[in-house]
């Protein structure tokens, strides 16, 4: 079987609109203290997004207490603030771990306390948290972000048949992945280059000309873009893939600098993103559900802090202590 074989719940979910409902969002959660942590906010945009949802979650529940730091791309000071939550009596914690390689440190330390801990998009290791009880992982569904990508390309390539530069019908890409060992950017790198390669009836060859880690940051984009415009080869490049907006803005910040021209595609949908394809910047990009994704994190981190049965008031299906929140494309139905 061909690797990028796509499962039929992929394609099914494609034409499915994903959000929770009314009921779930609205549901009271119990009285509870938890703590949540994200990595950074001035260096993602989406995780400042996130952010924002927990703080706007936390007013709408007043039987909530919601302890909620960000911390500055350090490790260490993730530790500490965690610890310091723990200290004002947080009895879960949402994580989104600044260093995904800590992950078995990470998860050991927080188990070895027996405060349950909810990771949110950046995976501990999956081996980590089936052999912590009390861990938990919430994401977007990184397989299929990659699949609409994929979709969006294969769409767009045909509605724009000058973007072959060589008329050869094949798809020369570079591609801006995200964190080294990320389990969720490799996923939106496998399935967006196997969604053009082999979809159904749509598919074309691509070529590779470029493929390198941007650390999901805007700036580190900029730079290795920055890089490749030096190199003879960069000619070659007909479309340009990041896994995420954060990069894909990047991207265009050094395009433009040398007034180059090229299709960006991005993933994450923010309010950045959807500007910059509105502005006619970017092609187009995926909507990683921000909002769903804290909302659920939380209702999961309350409830297992009030003792309560994990899934309560939550929707969506958990399949070996993970729950993945679909992507949607913002084009879907245009």
């Amino acid at each position: 079987m061909n690797q990028y074989c796509l499962p039929l719940g992929l394609a099914i979910t494609l034409c499915a609109a994903c959000s929770q409902s009314e009921e779930q969002a609205n549901t009271a959660y119990p009285a509870s203290t938890v703590g949540v942590s994200m990595s950074a906010t001035e260096t993602n945009a989406f995780f400042k997004d996130m952010y924002q949802s927990f703080e706007q979650a936390g007013k709408e529940q007043p039987a909530l207490k919601l302890l909620l730091q960000q911390a500055n791309n350090d490790q260490n000071l993730q530790y500490q603030q965690l610890d310091g939550m723990i200290a004002q009596g947080a009895k879960a914690l949402v994580v989104n771990l600044v260093d995904v390689s800590a992950g078995q440190e990470f998860v050991n330390k927080y188990c070895a306390k027996g405060i349950p801990v909810v990771y949110i998009n950046r995976n501990p290791g999956d081996k980590n948290l089936a052999g912590c009880h009390n861990s938990y992982f919430v994401d977007g569904d990184a397989a299929l972000a990659g699949v609409i990508q994929g979709l969006q390309v294969l769409k767009h390539w045909n509605a724009n048949p000058q973007w072959d530069k060589n008329q050869d019908g094949v798809i020369a890409y570079a591609l801006l992945e995200g964190i080294p060992n990320h389990a969720g950017a490799m996923a939106r790198t496998k399935w967006s280059v196997g969604t053009m390669q082999n979809y159904p009836a749509l598919g074309l060859p691509v070529q590779k000309i470029f493929q390198e880690t941007a650390l999901f940051r805007r700036d580190k984009a900029a730079e290795v873009v920055e890089n490749w415009i030096q190199s003879p080869e960069f000619n070659q490049i007909e479309i340009l893939l990041a896994n995420n907006d954060n990069m894909a803005i990047g991207a265009i910040d050094a395009l433009k600098k040398h007034n180059i021209s090229l299709p960006v595609f991005g993933i994450d949908g923010g309010a950045i993103g959807k500007d910059m394809v509105r502005a006619g910047d970017m092609v187009a990009t995926v909507f990683n559900d921000y909002d769903n994704q804290a909302r659920t994190a939380l209702r999961l981190a309350a409830n297992l802090a009030a003792g309560e049965e994990a899934m309560k008031g939550i929707d969506y299906r958990m399949e070996y202590k993970v729950i993945n929140v679909p992507y949607q494309d913002p084009e879907a139905g245009k």
